[in-house]
């Protein structure tokens, strides 16, 4: 017995039959279900990361939904039209955040979204977080065709592309990763089979499903979209089997269902998957993932490994996931959220305090101020609002700016490639940049500043209140918890009146957060200590800042215990102070922009004090040592 006796595959006979025998009207439906109508911000780049993007109710049995609408997305759940997840919060936000975050991590990547039309009014967020849109011709039905088509990617010849979902994509930078290990090492797909709804009793093969469909990689390179329609074409003229056939010999001692098949119902997709593309790309090489100590792997488990090495003994396993952690939590597993009353006290009289606080009055224009804006594609319409007595010098790595308002208003425009994010961006400025009055200030920010500063417009009003180095935001973004929302609430001894400000603190040596945990900067520091083969003890402060040519700054950070920072890199400074980083330094400094995709975090960290932040220093022979008398 073997893969294929039991689980259906369309055959390439099938594909034939569909080519030779459908009529014009069959292929005018199928198109319009599975062509994309127009391309929006479109991206090169050798690995794509692909999404989907839709709202319908899942299955054929659930009503329809009202025409669709940006407010109507947004307040689902109150009109109750949520039947799964509120649409909105659970997968255009994602969805937004997670592009934008991949962008700044990785922007030698392109992040691909595939539009339902009736969504068409979601495009501009999308291109704004840095998204490729392809606009389909069509709505999706059900959960499908909105899921089958980011599949739709795999026509790209030699192209890596990594699947994953719009709930996911804040987190996809780690199945980037898998993709270009297992492509690098010469497979085709890597994958992670599953049992859907956690397994069945009575180890239903219709169940199983040899690739997630929100969670693997492969090299691009099939005639999807032909596959596609070839298998829609077959289930609408019920000749393509969807029977899993159990037994051995001439006479099946059973046949059972598989999920899945009913279109345009939930789990078309992975039946696509499995009917379809797997039994294609098995014969390019597959590396499995599979969690060391997952119970729902079965016989039908084994038989889909025998068929991956049959089709390529090349094909690999890896399991994954670490059995002293997974033990230890399975012991202090917490069901229930942690409470605590009097932290629920300090923040209710904390945001109390803050409402009651009055506006700050704006000030005449003073001291000239400076605003550089390092744009990649954001929407730049706020630009608009700013003061008019403020130069605005912008430096675009994006897409040409038409609006003649927009360019009315900018006082510099710049094109630059799109290299090194906004550390080359800043670095470019100061290098080439005429030196400004020494009195005034430049501001230094991203092209959308909002998510890191949603006061960003009123803070420019108030110079007058500034530091020598100011800090200008409040956070990552509110949407990520980054830095946790308490934090937020009860550090205010920064805000200026109403407006939220908020300097981070975090080792100078391992740049990890100083009072809270942040996942994903320990996993690009990490990436930034292998890349330099940095010993163990050793501080990435201080040996970015020699690597940089800064050897009185270095020397400092290799004796400091903390470092001071603003998120997104936006920030005010005197300009008598721009003249800290030495002209000579600039091109090395900006080398290291373009390098390695760590390099832009740690700049991120460093530029309060590369305009003469001072470090925080921990003065260990201040600390009580050996034996003490307490005295009461």
């Amino acid at each position: 017995m073997s893969w294929t006796d039991v689980f259906p595959v369309l055959t390439d006979d099938q594909v034939a039959d569909y080519q030779l025998n459908a009529t014009f009207e069959d292929a005018e439906l199928l198109d319009g279900w599975c062509d994309v109508a127009r391309v929006v911000n479109p991206q090169a780049g050798k690995h794509l990361v692909v999404a989907s993007l839709f709202w319908k109710n899942s299955r054929k049995e659930e009503g329809e939904l009202p025409p669709v609408t940006r407010q109507l997305m947004m307040d689902a759940a109150k009109l109750g039209l949520v039947s799964r997840f509120a649409p909105w919060d659970h997968y255009v936000l994602p969805l937004l955040d997670g592009a934008r975050t991949l962008k700044e991590a990785r922007p030698d990547l392109a992040f691909r979204v595939y539009l339902a039309a009736d969504l068409e009014f979601l495009v501009e967020d999308l291109v704004a977080a840095g998204c490729e849109v392809m606009v389909m011709k069509c709505s999706s039905l059900r959960h499908n065709p909105g899921a089958l088509w980011r599949f739709l990617a795999f026509e790209e010849e030699g192209r890596w592309i990594t699947i994953t979902d719009s709930d996911h994509a804040p987190e996809v930078l780690h199945n980037v990763e898998r993709t270009e290990h297992a492509l690098g090492a010469g497979h085709g797909l890597w994958r992670v089979p599953y049992i859907l709804d956690g397994g069945r009793p009575d180890n239903d093969p219709g169940f199983y499903r040899p690739i997630n469909a929100c969670q693997f990689g492969a090299v691009g390179g099939y005639p999807v979209a032909l596959l596609m329609k070839a298998l829609l074409w077959h289930t609408l003229r019920g000749s393509m089997p969807g029977q899993c056939v159990i037994g051995s010999g001439e006479e099946p001692s059973s046949s059972v269902p598989v999920f899945g098949t009913d279109w345009p119902s939930y789990g078309f997709d992975e039946w696509f998957l499995l009917a379809v593309l797997y039994p294609r790309m098995a014969c390019n090489s597959v590396l499995t993932f599979v969690g060391w100590n997952d119970r729902t792997v079965n016989h039908w488990f084994a038989l889909d490994v025998e068929y991956a090495t049959w089709a390529n003994p090349k094909s690999e396993m890896l399991y994954f996931g670490a059995p002293a952690l997974d033990a230890k939590l399975a012991l202090v597993k917490v069901t229930v959220p942690a409470r605590s009353p009097i932290l629920d006290y300090m923040l209710s009289a904390k945001l109390q305090e803050q409402a009651a606080k009055d506006p700050l009055p704006v000030p005449p224009p003073a001291a000239p101020l400076t605003l550089v804006v390092a744009r990649y594609n954001e929407d730049l319409r706020w630009l608009l609002q700013v003061p008019e007595e403020v130069t605005v010098v912008l430096y675009n790595k994006g897409p040409e700016i038409l609006d003649p308002l927009l360019r009315q208003r900018v006082d510099h425009l710049v094109a630059l490639p799109n290299l090194g994010r906004e550390a080359d961006t800043y670095l470019h400025h100061l290098q080439e940049y005429p030196q400004p009055a020494p009195e005034g200030w430049t501001v230094f920010c991203q092209g959308d500043p909002f998510p890191h500063s949603p006061d960003f417009l009123a803070l420019l009003q108030h110079p007058d209140r500034w530091a020598e180095v100011q800090p200008l935001t409040a956070g990552y973004v509110t949407t990520s918890d980054i830095p946790p929302a308490n934090l937020r609430v009860l550090d205010d001894g920064e805000w200026l009146g109403r407006h939220a400000i908020r300097t981070e603190l975090s080792s100078t040596a391992t740049l990890d957060m100083h009072g809270w945990q942040d996942e994903g900067g320990r996993k690009i520091m990490r990436d930034y200590c292998q890349h330099h083969c940095l010993p163990r003890g050793w501080s990435i402060t201080g040996h970015f800042l020699e690597t940089c040519g800064l050897t009185d700054l270095a020397e400092q950070a290799w004796d400091a215990a903390l470092v001071q920072f603003a998120y997104g890199a936006m920030f005010g400074v005197r300009n008598a102070r721009l003249g800290m980083i030495p002209q000579e330094c600039i091109p090395a400094m900006r080398r290291l922009a373009q390098g390695h995709y760590a390099h832009g975090y740690v700049f991120e960290k460093m530029w309060l004090h590369l305009f003469g932040l001072p470090f925080i220093r921990a003065v260990r022979g201040d600390l009580p040592r050996g034996r003490h008398t307490l005295l009461s």
